[in-house]
Protein backbone atom coordinates (compact mmCIF):
# COMPACT_ATOMS: atom_id res chain seq x y z
CA UNK A 1 0.00 0.00 0.00
CA UNK A 2 1.30 3.46 -0.89
CA UNK A 3 2.40 5.44 2.15
CA UNK A 4 0.85 8.88 2.56
CA UNK A 5 3.68 11.44 2.61
CA UNK A 6 4.38 13.26 5.84
CA UNK A 7 2.43 16.50 5.90
CA UNK A 8 -0.38 15.29 3.66
CA UNK A 9 -2.56 14.56 6.68
CA UNK A 10 -2.02 18.15 7.78
CA UNK A 11 -3.02 19.51 4.39
CA UNK A 12 -6.03 17.30 3.82
CA UNK A 13 -8.31 18.88 6.48
CA UNK A 14 -7.81 22.20 4.78
CA UNK A 15 -9.24 20.91 1.54
CA UNK A 16 -12.90 20.72 2.50
CA UNK A 17 -12.85 24.28 3.83
CA UNK A 18 -10.84 25.74 0.97
CA UNK A 19 -12.91 24.05 -1.73
CA UNK A 20 -15.91 26.01 -0.54
CA UNK A 21 -14.10 29.21 -1.45
CA UNK A 22 -13.17 28.06 -4.93
CA UNK A 23 -15.13 29.53 -7.82
CA UNK A 24 -14.24 29.97 -11.47
CA UNK A 25 -12.48 33.23 -12.30
CA UNK A 26 -14.87 35.60 -14.01
CA UNK A 27 -14.05 38.29 -16.53
CA UNK A 28 -16.14 40.43 -18.80
CA UNK A 29 -13.91 40.16 -21.86
CA UNK A 30 -15.60 38.94 -25.03
CA UNK A 31 -13.49 37.07 -27.55
CA UNK A 32 -13.26 38.84 -30.90
CA UNK A 33 -10.74 36.50 -32.54
CA UNK A 34 -8.12 33.93 -31.54
CA UNK A 35 -7.63 32.47 -35.06
CA UNK A 36 -7.84 28.88 -33.79
CA UNK A 37 -11.05 28.16 -35.72
CA UNK A 38 -9.74 29.56 -39.00
CA UNK A 39 -7.89 27.72 -41.75
CA UNK A 40 -4.15 28.22 -42.25
CA UNK A 41 -3.59 30.49 -45.23
CA UNK A 42 -4.92 33.90 -46.32
CA UNK A 43 -7.28 35.42 -43.76
CA UNK A 44 -9.34 37.38 -46.29
CA UNK A 45 -13.01 36.23 -46.15
CA UNK A 46 -12.39 34.12 -43.06
CA UNK A 47 -14.21 34.87 -39.79
CA UNK A 48 -15.44 38.25 -40.99
CA UNK A 49 -11.98 39.54 -41.91
CA UNK A 50 -11.21 41.66 -44.96
CA UNK A 51 -7.56 41.75 -46.04
CA UNK A 52 -6.14 43.70 -48.94
CA UNK A 53 -3.43 41.13 -49.71
CA UNK A 54 -3.03 37.37 -49.42
CA UNK A 55 0.13 37.97 -47.42
CA UNK A 56 -1.99 38.48 -44.28
CA UNK A 57 -2.26 34.85 -43.23
CA UNK A 58 -3.34 32.50 -40.47
CA UNK A 59 -0.24 30.56 -39.53
CA UNK A 60 1.46 28.64 -36.73
CA UNK A 61 2.60 30.58 -33.69
CA UNK A 62 6.42 30.77 -33.88
CA UNK A 63 6.52 30.10 -30.13
CA UNK A 64 3.83 27.38 -29.92
CA UNK A 65 3.27 24.83 -32.68
CA UNK A 66 -0.20 24.07 -31.32
CA UNK A 67 -1.49 27.64 -31.65
CA UNK A 68 -2.70 29.55 -34.72
CA UNK A 69 -2.09 33.29 -35.06
CA UNK A 70 -2.34 36.06 -37.64
CA UNK A 71 0.84 37.04 -39.48
CA UNK A 72 0.95 40.28 -41.48
CA UNK A 73 3.93 39.72 -43.71
CA UNK A 74 3.90 42.54 -46.26
CA UNK A 75 5.22 46.05 -45.75
CA UNK A 76 2.17 47.84 -47.17
CA UNK A 77 -1.31 46.45 -46.57
CA UNK A 78 -4.47 46.88 -44.53
CA UNK A 79 -7.03 44.54 -42.97
CA UNK A 80 -9.93 44.86 -40.58
CA UNK A 81 -12.76 43.05 -38.84
CA UNK A 82 -16.08 44.43 -37.63
CA UNK A 83 -15.77 45.18 -33.91
CA UNK A 84 -18.26 47.54 -32.28
CA UNK A 85 -17.32 50.00 -29.54
CA UNK A 86 -20.24 52.36 -29.01
CA UNK A 87 -19.93 56.09 -28.63
CA UNK A 88 -20.46 57.07 -24.98
CA UNK A 89 -18.76 53.97 -23.57
CA UNK A 90 -15.34 53.06 -22.17
CA UNK A 91 -13.94 49.68 -23.21
CA UNK A 92 -10.75 47.73 -22.66
CA UNK A 93 -9.33 46.25 -25.86
CA UNK A 94 -6.89 43.39 -25.30
CA UNK A 95 -4.65 41.65 -27.81
CA UNK A 96 -1.27 39.98 -27.99
CA UNK A 97 1.35 40.91 -30.57
CA UNK A 98 4.87 39.90 -31.56
CA UNK A 99 7.40 41.30 -34.02
CA UNK A 100 9.68 39.22 -36.18
CA UNK A 101 11.59 42.43 -36.98
CA UNK A 102 10.97 46.15 -37.17
CA UNK A 103 7.89 47.05 -39.16
CA UNK A 104 5.92 50.16 -40.01
CA UNK A 105 2.56 49.17 -38.55
CA UNK A 106 -0.39 50.51 -36.60
CA UNK A 107 -3.19 48.65 -34.85
CA UNK A 108 -6.27 49.91 -33.07
CA UNK A 109 -9.86 50.94 -33.81
CA UNK A 110 -11.54 52.96 -36.55
CA UNK A 111 -14.89 54.65 -37.00
CA UNK A 112 -14.75 53.75 -40.70
CA UNK A 113 -16.52 50.64 -41.97
CA UNK A 114 -13.80 50.16 -44.58
CA UNK A 115 -10.58 51.73 -43.27
CA UNK A 116 -7.60 51.63 -45.60
CA UNK A 117 -5.20 54.36 -44.48
CA UNK A 118 -3.47 55.51 -41.30
CA UNK A 119 -5.75 58.54 -41.12
CA UNK A 120 -8.72 56.21 -40.49
CA UNK A 121 -7.46 55.32 -36.99
CA UNK A 122 -8.90 56.81 -33.82
CA UNK A 123 -7.00 54.97 -31.02
CA UNK A 124 -3.75 54.03 -32.78
CA UNK A 125 -0.74 52.11 -31.46
CA UNK A 126 2.24 51.08 -33.58
CA UNK A 127 5.84 51.61 -34.66
CA UNK A 128 7.94 52.68 -37.62
CA UNK A 129 10.42 50.36 -39.30
CA UNK A 130 13.35 52.62 -38.42
CA UNK A 131 13.40 51.84 -34.67
CA UNK A 132 11.98 49.35 -32.17
CA UNK A 133 10.01 52.09 -30.39
CA UNK A 134 6.33 51.54 -29.67
CA UNK A 135 4.40 54.75 -30.32
CA UNK A 136 0.88 56.03 -29.75
CA UNK A 137 -0.89 58.66 -31.80
CA UNK A 138 -1.88 61.60 -29.60
CA UNK A 139 -4.20 63.94 -31.46
CA UNK A 140 -2.28 63.61 -34.72
CA UNK A 141 1.30 63.30 -33.46
CA UNK A 142 3.22 60.20 -32.37
CA UNK A 143 4.54 59.87 -28.81
CA UNK A 144 7.11 57.20 -27.86
CA UNK A 145 5.97 54.80 -25.13
CA UNK A 146 8.63 52.09 -24.84
CA UNK A 147 11.14 49.99 -26.77
CA UNK A 148 10.03 46.56 -28.04
CA UNK A 149 12.10 43.40 -28.22
CA UNK A 150 11.75 41.26 -31.37
CA UNK A 151 10.52 37.66 -31.12
CA UNK A 152 8.64 38.43 -27.88
CA UNK A 153 4.91 38.05 -27.29
CA UNK A 154 3.48 41.16 -25.64
CA UNK A 155 0.14 41.43 -23.83
CA UNK A 156 -1.48 44.77 -24.62
CA UNK A 157 -4.44 46.49 -22.97
CA UNK A 158 -5.83 49.66 -24.59
CA UNK A 159 -8.36 51.45 -22.41
CA UNK A 160 -10.43 53.23 -25.06
CA UNK A 161 -12.57 56.04 -23.70
CA UNK A 162 -15.19 56.79 -26.36
CA UNK A 163 -16.69 59.46 -24.13
CA UNK A 164 -13.61 61.69 -23.80
CA UNK A 165 -11.98 60.35 -27.01
CA UNK A 166 -8.73 59.21 -25.42
CA UNK A 167 -6.68 56.07 -24.77
CA UNK A 168 -4.46 54.58 -22.07
CA UNK A 169 -2.11 51.62 -22.63
CA UNK A 170 -0.83 48.81 -20.42
CA UNK A 171 1.82 46.40 -21.70
CA UNK A 172 3.98 43.52 -20.51
CA UNK A 173 5.57 40.32 -21.79
CA UNK A 174 4.68 38.04 -18.86
CA UNK A 175 2.93 35.00 -20.29
CA UNK A 176 -0.70 34.82 -19.20
CA UNK A 177 -0.41 37.30 -16.34
CA UNK A 178 -2.77 40.16 -15.62
CA UNK A 179 -1.51 43.71 -15.89
CA UNK A 180 -0.51 45.77 -12.86
CA UNK A 181 -0.75 49.55 -12.44
CA UNK A 182 3.02 49.68 -12.95
CA UNK A 183 2.53 48.23 -16.46
CA UNK A 184 0.82 51.42 -17.66
CA UNK A 185 2.90 53.07 -20.39
CA UNK A 186 3.64 56.77 -20.46
CA UNK A 187 5.40 59.32 -22.64
CA UNK A 188 7.39 61.69 -20.44
CA UNK A 189 4.83 61.21 -17.68
CA UNK A 190 1.75 61.50 -19.89
CA UNK A 191 -0.54 58.47 -19.67
CA UNK A 192 -3.72 59.64 -21.45
CA UNK A 193 -3.60 60.20 -25.21
CA UNK A 194 -6.18 61.74 -27.52
CA UNK A 195 -7.68 59.88 -30.48
CA UNK A 196 -5.91 60.57 -33.75
CA UNK A 197 -8.66 62.84 -35.08
CA UNK A 198 -9.65 64.03 -31.60
CA UNK A 199 -13.27 62.84 -31.76
CA UNK A 200 -15.30 59.89 -33.00
CA UNK A 201 -18.75 58.36 -33.07
CA UNK A 202 -19.10 54.62 -32.83
CA UNK A 203 -15.84 52.74 -33.38
CA UNK A 204 -16.78 49.92 -35.74
CA UNK A 205 -13.64 48.05 -36.88
CA UNK A 206 -10.53 46.52 -35.39
CA UNK A 207 -7.99 47.86 -37.88
CA UNK A 208 -4.44 46.90 -38.85
CA UNK A 209 -2.37 48.97 -41.28
CA UNK A 210 1.22 48.54 -42.42
CA UNK A 211 3.24 50.95 -44.51
CA UNK A 212 6.13 50.86 -46.93
CA UNK A 213 9.56 52.35 -46.63
CA UNK A 214 13.08 51.02 -46.40
CA UNK A 215 14.30 48.59 -43.78
CA UNK A 216 12.79 45.45 -42.22
CA UNK A 217 9.11 44.61 -42.56
CA UNK A 218 8.11 42.19 -39.83
CA UNK A 219 6.17 40.00 -39.81
CA UNK A 220 3.74 41.32 -37.25
CA UNK A 221 1.99 38.50 -35.37
CA UNK A 222 -1.35 39.05 -33.59
CA UNK A 223 -3.51 36.80 -31.42
CA UNK A 224 -6.23 36.68 -28.75
CA UNK A 225 -8.19 39.85 -29.53
CA UNK A 226 -10.79 40.56 -26.82
CA UNK A 227 -13.06 43.48 -25.95
CA UNK A 228 -14.43 44.20 -22.48
CA UNK A 229 -18.23 44.50 -22.40
CA UNK A 230 -18.47 46.92 -19.46
CA UNK A 231 -16.86 50.25 -18.58
CA UNK A 232 -14.61 48.55 -16.02
CA UNK A 233 -10.84 48.94 -15.87
CA UNK A 234 -10.25 45.24 -16.54
CA UNK A 235 -6.56 44.35 -16.32
CA UNK A 236 -7.06 40.59 -16.27
CA UNK A 237 -5.50 38.55 -19.05
CA UNK A 238 -8.28 36.92 -21.13
CA UNK A 239 -5.73 34.94 -23.15
CA UNK A 240 -5.21 32.75 -20.11
CA UNK A 241 -2.13 31.49 -18.39
CA UNK A 242 -0.31 28.18 -18.35
CA UNK A 243 -2.06 25.69 -16.09
CA UNK A 244 0.69 24.18 -13.90
CA UNK A 245 -1.80 22.55 -11.52
CA UNK A 246 -3.31 20.43 -14.32
CA UNK A 247 -0.99 17.50 -13.60
CA UNK A 248 -2.84 14.95 -15.75
CA UNK A 249 -3.17 17.31 -18.72
CA UNK A 250 -6.94 16.90 -19.17
CA UNK A 251 -7.61 20.65 -19.33
CA UNK A 252 -9.12 20.84 -15.84
CA UNK A 253 -7.82 21.31 -12.32
CA UNK A 254 -9.91 18.87 -10.34
CA UNK A 255 -9.90 16.14 -7.72
CA UNK A 256 -7.43 13.97 -9.64
CA UNK A 257 -4.90 16.81 -9.64
CA UNK A 258 -5.55 17.52 -5.97
CA UNK A 259 -4.86 13.89 -5.06
CA UNK A 260 -1.69 13.92 -7.13
CA UNK A 261 -0.49 17.03 -5.29
CA UNK A 262 -1.22 15.51 -1.89
CA UNK A 263 0.55 12.32 -2.95
CA UNK A 264 3.66 14.35 -3.70
CA UNK A 265 3.57 16.38 -0.50
CA UNK A 266 7.08 17.33 0.63
CA UNK A 267 8.62 16.40 -2.74
CA UNK A 268 8.87 18.23 -6.06
CA UNK A 269 6.16 16.05 -7.67
CA UNK A 270 3.25 18.38 -6.86
CA UNK A 271 5.13 21.65 -7.25
CA UNK A 272 2.79 24.30 -8.70
CA UNK A 273 4.59 27.55 -7.87
CA UNK A 274 8.00 26.43 -9.15
CA UNK A 275 9.92 26.63 -5.89
CA UNK A 276 10.99 22.97 -6.01
CA UNK A 277 8.76 21.47 -3.32
CA UNK A 278 5.11 20.70 -2.61
CA UNK A 279 3.61 22.52 0.34
CA UNK A 280 0.67 24.66 1.44
CA UNK A 281 1.51 27.39 -1.10
CA UNK A 282 1.10 24.84 -3.91
CA UNK A 283 -2.18 23.61 -2.45
CA UNK A 284 -3.55 27.15 -2.36
CA UNK A 285 -2.35 27.79 -5.93
CA UNK A 286 -4.10 24.64 -7.14
CA UNK A 287 -7.35 25.59 -5.44
CA UNK A 288 -7.18 29.10 -6.92
CA UNK A 289 -7.01 27.53 -10.41
CA UNK A 290 -9.80 25.03 -9.73
CA UNK A 291 -11.95 24.28 -12.77
CA UNK A 292 -11.32 24.53 -16.49
CA UNK A 293 -7.89 25.74 -17.52
CA UNK A 294 -7.79 29.07 -19.36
Amino acid sequence: MKRVPAGAWFAAPLVAVLLLAVSPASADFVLIEDFDDLLPGPIDDQGGWYAQNDTSVVTTDPADAGNLVLAVTTDSTHLHRETLLLNGTVRMLFFRFRLGAQQNFSVGMSDSTFPDQFGNFEPELGMSNSTNELRINDGGTYDILTVLEPDTWYNCWMLINNIDDDTQVYLHARDGESAEPADQLDSEGQTVFEFRSGSAGNLVTYFIKTGGGSGPSGPLYLDDIHLEDTNALNLSNPAGAPCPADFDGDGHVDTADLLFLLGGWGTADGDVDGDGDTDTADLLALLADWGECP
